[in-house]
């Protein structure tokens, strides 16, 4: 036992210095945008609305707010860090910080078991340190962030347990595994294929033996699942409104394929996986002005990254079939739960695949060098590979605002923003698109305005005559003061548990802050709009002067 141990421990051993500077900077880079301390955005809310109201025993027993979900062991740390350390926005991403920094630590010697070489150990560090996506959940409050570090924990038990025999080592693999699901709902895909995985291997091998006293972590962690199960997951009914969410975004693999673009499908994932969440690509044009797809496509240069990941595939299946099994299973299951919309694959919810990704991608690197080919070719490929990553986590350095793309909020900068201009008559109406984020910030930063918050009359009206009609209640409250600040996201929002674009006439070829606005500019005149209207953001203010008038 001792002699594993040293030979586990080694791989933390001789870290170059290179490798020292890769995980400095991908510290560096969670640290600084920790503390440059942006506004939730609106996701965050969502959670973060229950985490600094409810008590432990409420976070398990009683639903959250607006829908939400999440593993009860992150839920707790959280809500611990928010009783140490107050309910402001650094105290509810401390731990998702801590979260993030760990899983830089811990791939290290991941990496080094199933990369082996240098370059590709390097290569595969430096995806998961300085990936954009990777940085952002790692100062989330969401658990996206602590499913990435749960994948690498996965994998990090299986390299120090997987040749351990010993009941007692066993039984840790099943208690630490089975406690990994307390924080993490994907860390099932990741255990259950690991299962998978290492019990075909001993049924090929026919090793009966190893494959009995296997059981007993697989037991254990099944065991943990059925109880989180039972008594969590169990209360969570299927929501139509999510579903049909997902739909839209096509984050379920259609099975069967039905048409030329469901068997394109899987292409379009892989292609989605390497700008999100490896980060691979380059540029990404915004989506306010209309591009040509190809143009689009090629600033990003998703090709290398691809190239590069089916030689790592190539790889595994020549050199070391039994990790591509490893690999391979997750996945699998994961593609299974989309399929039977279980679970959807898009974007954040693909994090906690990364790991599996960036191995196969650093897999590749090792083909590349192994290459007949000079030297500094080989390089000038790694160089654009893993350069595209530092490029964009550098510009989110240098212009913050970039940073979580349409994730940035200015919330909070809007609500400061009221209050140091805010005068004695004046009124704050709040349309009802914005009135989480409003509600969260005046009751965690003790904002104090004359305000009104504004009612959702869509379901109960049909075309904008009614709306307005109904909305006169509103207005009606704004008469008689003297300055009014308006409030509202400025695009066609929901609300959780809203069907998208629906009530048609609402949505569909319309811009409906537009139609509130025309309404709003027959009680007074507009002064001041802020942010710039250059400025991308999930919040405007407008300050309008209203003619003197008894209410």
């Amino acid at each position: 036992m001792i002699k594993d141990f040293t030979r586990f421990s080694a791989l933390f051993k001789r870290i170059s210095p290179i490798l020292i500077i890769i995980l400095l900077a991908g510290v560096f880079f969670r640290i600084f945008h920790y503390f440059d301390n942006r506004s939730l955005w609106e996701d965050e809310v969502f959670l973060a609305s229950s985490l600094v109201r409810m008590s432990f025993h409420d976070l398990a027993t009683l639903p959250l707010d607006y829908q939400q979900r999440a593993p009860i062991g992150f839920l707790w740390l959280v809500r611990l860090s928010v009783i140490l350390f107050g309910n402001k926005e650094m105290s509810l991403r401390l731990f998702p910080l801590i979260c993030g920094i760990s899983s830089i630590i811990l791939f290290v010697p991941v990496a080094r078991y199933f990369v082996r070489s240098n370059h590709g150990v390097m290569a595969a560090v430096f995806i998961v340190a300085i990936a954009p996506p990777l940085i952002y959940h790692s100062v989330e409050v969401k658990q996206y962030g602590t499913e990435f570090l749960a994948s690498v924990l996965c994998l990090f038990l299986y390299v120090h347990f997987y040749q351990k025999n010993g009941i007692k080592n066993l039984l840790v693999w099943g208690i630490t595994g089975g406690a990994i699901l307390w924080i993490s709902f994907s860390a099932l895909f990741i255990l259950a294929g690991i299962a998978i995985a290492v019990s075909l291997t001993f049924l090929i091998k026919k090793e009966w033996k190893n494959l009995f006293l296997h059981l007993i972590p697989f037991s254990i962690w099944l065991f943990s699942f059925a109880v989180q199960y039972v008594f969590f997951l169990s209360k969570f009914p299927e929501e139509e409104w999510l579903l049909q969410f997902w739909r839209n975004r096509e984050a379920f693999m259609p099975i069967p394929p039905k048409s030329l673009h469901d068997i394109l499908w899987p292409f379009i994932q892989i292609y989605s996986l390497i700008r999100y969440p490896l980060g691979l690509t380059w540029i990404d044009l915004d989506y306010k002005h209309e591009y040509n797809p190809i143009l689009r496509v090629m600033l990003r240069q998703p090709f290398l990254p691809i190239l590069v990941g089916l030689l790592g595939l190539k790889e595994l299946f020549v050199r070391q079939k039994q990790h591509l099994l490893l690999f391979a299973c997750p996945v699998i299951l994961a593609l299974i739960a989309s399929s039977l919309e279980l679970y959807p694959l898009k974007e954040r919810l693909t994090v906690f695949l990364a790991p599996i990704f960036v191995i196969v991608v650093a897999k590749g690197v090792d083909a590349v060098y192994r290459l007949r080919t000079h030297s500094t070719m080989k390089n000038i490929l790694i160089i654009v590979l893993i350069g595209a990553p530092l490029f964009n986590s550098t510009r989110q350095i240098i212009n913050t605002s970039l940073f979580g793309d349409y994730k940035k909020s200015r919330q909070r900068e809007a609500m400061q923003y009221i209050q140091q201009r805010y005068k004695k008559g004046d009124v704050v109406y709040v349309y009802w698109n914005n009135l989480p984020s409003f509600l969260y910030y005046v009751q965690t930063y003790n904002f104090s305005f004359n305000t009104i918050y504004g009612k959702d009359f869509r379901k109960t009206s049909t075309d904008f005559r009614s709306y307005f009609n109904s909305l006169q209640a509103d207005f009606s409250k704004i008469k008689g003061n003297e300055r009014l600040w308006y409030a509202y996201k400025p695009y066609n929002s929901l609300k959780i548990g809203d069907i998208e674009n629906r009530p048609n006439w609402y949505y569909y070829n319309v811009d409906a802050n537009s139609k509130v606005l025309d309404e709003l500019a027959k009680l007074g005149s507009v002064k001041v709009s802020y942010p710039s209207s250059d400025q991308e953001t999930d919040i405007r203010l407008i300050l309008y002067e209203l003619p003197l008038q008894k209410k």
